[in-house]
């Protein structure tokens, strides 16, 4: 008789925690199955935040000593905003077509290099380029890349428009929040921690917009004193790549490496280019985004490795952007309730939640 609290404990237990692993199975399946729903979303509630961040700095604007109505901070962050992805959608396909008709120079580079290479093996034949790009020739792989990314910034307008009603809703959270919790206590709860998510993600945002802005400008001067083609793409894709924790700055060197390794006729540019962007990456991102950043979100590196490789799997490269926002997020929550709070000391660095 007294076993059978016991084996009553152990198969509640049991069933709790089969119905938590079906509950992640089904929530992982909705996440691959509704990809080309949730990443425009989850992206518009990103630049959701970015916009309402950029209405609050502004609030410091004056004119006359009156601060600026809110619709119009909101009006100038949305036109900043616009502004600023015009310009890298411009910038994106304006160079996709110099790098189309600039690849038969680049694969003509890259078949003398391959020779040289074999010469100085020892190789009696070089190996073709069809061979080792297992795709066929490099011009047609750098156009089919062109119209993958030409399908990315598409999907751009389905952003903006979850962002337009987004802004236009947000007026009518609050009262949404208090009609859904008749105790004051939990909706106060709630609202801490939506306060707590929005707070870090903005402070991640800025920090690493900070960080990533100046070493896109170095990249950009070191490209341009080589000579590297497209140099003002390349320092966008940096900028965009340094959002990417740990694997993000070495493609961001990778990259503008081997363009320069089948743009020039000599390796002197290709080793210069690789060891002047590996000491720009790391100046900036061991020496002063430590410094300026401090704790950080307070995650441990070994997570954010595994949730690089888990969201990259389920949303690809999108996921890869989004992976850090996320487990922020998921952290954050988890450390509200007592039954999760375990999982979110695991995720911690140190294994110390932020109160």
């Amino acid at each position: 008789m007294t076993d059978a609290p016991v084996r009553a404990g152990v198969k509640s237990d049991v069933v709790i925690f089969a119905a938590g692993a079906a509950l992640a199975a089904f929530g992982f399946y909705i996440l691959v199955v509704a990809k080309s729903v949730l990443v425009p979303f989850v992206i518009a509630v990103l630049a959701w935040y970015l916009v309402n961040a950029m209405a609050t700095v502004s609030r410091r604007l004056r004119i006359r000593g009156r601060v600026l109505p809110v619709y119009v901070r909101f009006a100038i962050a949305l036109l900043v905003v616009a502004l600023l992805s015009w310009l890298v959608i411009d910038l994106v396909i304006s160079n996709i077509g110099q790098v189309i008709a600039a690849a038969p120079s680049y694969e003509r580079n890259l078949r003398l290099a391959l020779e040289k290479a074999a010469d100085w093996v020892g190789l009696e034949e070089a190996p073709q380029i069809s061979e080792l790009l297992q795709g066929g020739h490099l011009t047609i792989i750098i156009r089919n890349v062109a119209w993958s990314v030409t399908g990315i910034l598409g999907s751009l307008g389905t952003v903006a428009i979850y962002l337009v009603f987004l802004l236009l809703e947000q007026h009518s959270f609050g009262k949404k929040l208090a009609a859904l919790f008749s105790n004051a206590d939990r909706e106060a709860r709630v609202r801490q921690i939506l306060e707590r998510i929005g707070a870090d993600i903005q402070s991640y945002i800025w920090l690493k917009t900070v960080i990533s802005v100046l070493t896109a400008v170095g990249s950009y001067v070191v490209m341009k004193i080589v000579g590297v083609d497209l140099a003002a793409f390349w320092a966008l894709l940096i900028f965009a790549l340094n959002y990417i924790p740990y694997i993000g700055s070495w493609l961001g060197v990778i990259f503008p490496t081997l363009l320069a390794l089948v743009q020039f006729d000599t390796l002197g540019p290709f080793f210069t280019t690789a060891a002047a962007l590996s000491v720009v990456q790391f100046t900036f991102g061991s020496i002063v985004e430590p410094r300026i950043m401090g704790s950080g979100l307070n995650l441990s590196p070994v997570v954010m490795l595994l949730s690089l490789a888990v969201w990259g799997l389920i949303w690809g490269v999108v996921g890869l952007f989004l992976a850090v926002p996320l487990m922020v997020v998921a952290m954050i929550v988890c450390s509200q309730f007592d039954a999760t709070r375990p999982i979110a000391i695991l995720m911690s660095a140190h294994g110390e939640l932020r109160t």
